[in-house]
């Protein structure tokens, strides 16, 4: 870890989130270093992804979905009205819990955004495509096939190319929405490989229910529970010494 390491990204002050008039989120408030990987952990229901779909606006895409509070996100406001959210997008990537490669070649899937902001030239292409997918480790498994189909990879494999993807229009933030729940435990480990590769260069918020996860991967662990924020620590004093009694159960296996 750099010392920049003690520079924010990211800080959110009391989000509150509806889903039409149930409140779902209640005041959260949270910071994240420029790099480093902060898991959120918490049971099914506890808010861990509905508060990570807001940090790029994903709940815009929803109807009746209120969100309040404050986004600052090196120095624009996420919830700006004059924010636009496809660059937003582009600087805060997500990864999801599915897989979800285009049905195109690996090679157009990870140019994708690249694409999209214009770019044209093929070395430019080229070298991102490369550098991306060693980025997520999956290069020397797919760099012989760039012209076929995304969709003809195993799930893990098809989850580094997205991560790729994500990579390759240059985010300061990475969102990982469970992004080992639906694969085998081999390519799980290959997914937290690359996210340890990431995790110097990238700030990067994961949600996980899979506790020896982020015990491995993470430097600093939330805990939410009911909508509420109950503490974040250094992932080691959450797993080992909590402060509260709910996150002790909750970590101990006692509820949940």
């Amino acid at each position: 870890m750099t010392d920049s390491h003690n520079k924010t990204i990211l800080t959110t002050k009391d989000v509150r989130l509806w889903y039409g008039k149930k409140e779902a989120l209640h005041g959260i408030n949270l910071s994240f270093p420029d790099s480093g990987i902060t898991a959120l952990i918490g049971p099914s229901g506890s808010g861990k992804s509905t508060y990570l779909r807001a940090i790029n606006r994903m709940h815009d895409l929803v109807d009746g979905v209120t969100v309040t509070g404050s986004f600052d996100f090196n120095g624009t406001d996420i919830y700006a009205p004059t924010t636009d959210t496809v660059d937003l997008r582009k600087r805060i990537g997500m990864v999801f819990q599915q897989p979800n490669p285009f049905p195109f070649s690996i090679y157009e899937n990870v140019v994708f955004g690249l694409r999209l902001a214009g770019v044209k030239d093929k070395a430019i292409l080229d070298e991102a495509v490369e550098t991306t997918l060693r980025q997520a480790s999956v290069w020397d498994e797919v760099k012989d096939d760039l012209n076929k189909s995304a969709l003809g990879l195993s799930g893990g494999q098809q989850q580094r190319v997205s991560i790729a993807r994500v990579l390759a229009t240059s985010p300061e933030l990475l969102l990982l929405d469970e992004p080992t729940s639906a694969l085998d435990p081999v390519s799980s480990h290959n997914i937290e490989e690359t996210m340890l590769k990431l995790r110097d260069d990238y700030a990067i918020i994961i949600v996980t229910h899979n506790m020896q996860q982020a015990s491995r991967v993470s430097d600093r662990t939330a805990f939410f529970l009911d909508g509420n924020l109950i503490e974040v620590d250094k992932t080691k004093s959450i797993f080992l010494n909590p402060s509260m009694k709910e996150t002790q159960d909750y970590v101990s296996g006692r509820f949940g």
